[in-house]
């Protein structure tokens, strides 16, 4: 059912007992394994068995690590959910630079669009110039207008004079809501088959992770309506209670096709799709679109 994304903050030891995830602190608790999407252990006092690693991989739980700052460093990804691997990395290996022009064209128009359905949302006014700059997006975004929305942008949204370089507490939950999301794309993409490092813009040799920077574009949108809404804007480091809240990111509603997916789902879609384009040459990707702040549940 994967509904759960668990964070643990204190010193624990975690451990597996019959398909349950033990978290042992002042008191014992336990987690189903097929309940969970996430785990986020940011305490560096968190000891875990292998045991637990192994089948928190087999049921595609994303394990984040975090560093001395308590930010996310280090990602647990599943390796052999997928059968015919060897296949689809050929796939991306021969996809045609056409289609990935039309691929990433598709993902700059959606982020585009989510960033000004995002400003509309706050009754920002600059929301209907950057849907005109979605309109203009071209094969491949040859005119960069993903970089002239972002100049636009983040000014309407934080206010004149914001840059996304400046040490603050908006950018630090802008970086920490990102990776949490950075890492949802970059599971659903190893459980395909995809190699996550085999980009359609991105292609740096030293990242790990192009693909899933490529995919999570238009989902970032759902970060800055949070973060705008709901982090103040003040002095400060993260609150405990602030990352705990942008850890449960990836289960907000947003829409996909048509209908309403918590994004964690909605990235899974959005993986599956490419995974036809890689495999065919043809289709499209399915994209997200911003919806406002509703966190999805199961009754």
């Amino acid at each position: 059912m994967e509904f759960r994304s668990v964070f643990v903050s204190n010193p624990a030891q975690l451990s597996v007992r019959r398909g349950q995830l033990v978290i042992r602190q002042e008191e014992e608790r336990s987690v189903p394994m097929e309940d969970l999407s996430a785990l986020l252990l940011e305490s560096r006092a968190v000891s875990i068995t292998t045991a637990a690693l192994q089948e928190l991989t087999d049921h595609g739980v994303t394990v984040y690590l975090c560093d001395e700052t308590h930010l996310p460093a280090a990602l647990v990804l599943p390796m052999n959910r997928h059968s015919r691997q060897l296949k689809l990395l050929k796939g991306q290996i021969a996809m045609r630079r056409p289609t990935q022009k039309r691929v990433w064209q598709g993902v700059v128009m959606s982020k585009i669009s989510n960033q000004a359905r995002c400003l509309s949302l706050l009754r920002k006014d600059e929301a209907e110039e950057l849907r005109e700059l979605a309109d203009q997006v071209r094969s491949g975004d040859p005119d960069n207008w993903e970089a002239v929305a972002a100049a636009r942008y983040f000014p309407a949204l934080f206010g004149a004079g914001f840059t996304r370089g400046e040490e603050c507490r908006v950018n630090a939950a802008l970086n920490y809501g990102y990776a949490i999301l950075r890492g949802a794309v970059a599971r659903h993409l190893v459980m395909r088959g995809l190699e996550p490092c085999l980009g359609i813009f991105h292609h740096s040799e030293l990242n790990r992770f192009n693909l899933a920077d490529d995919l999570m574009e238009p989902y970032r949108p759902l970060v800055d309506l949070y973060v705008a809404s709901h982090v103040p804007d003040d002095e400060g480091d993260l609150t405990p209670a602030i990352k705990q809240q942008l850890f449960q990111l990836s289960h907000y509603l947003v829409e996909q096709g048509g209908k309403q997916f918590r994004a964690i789902s909605a990235i899974g879609r959005m993986a599956d799709s490419f995974s036809r384009i890689v495999q065919s040459g043809e289709g499209q990707l399915e994209l997200p679109h911003l919806l406002p702040l509703q966190l999805g549940r199961y009754e």
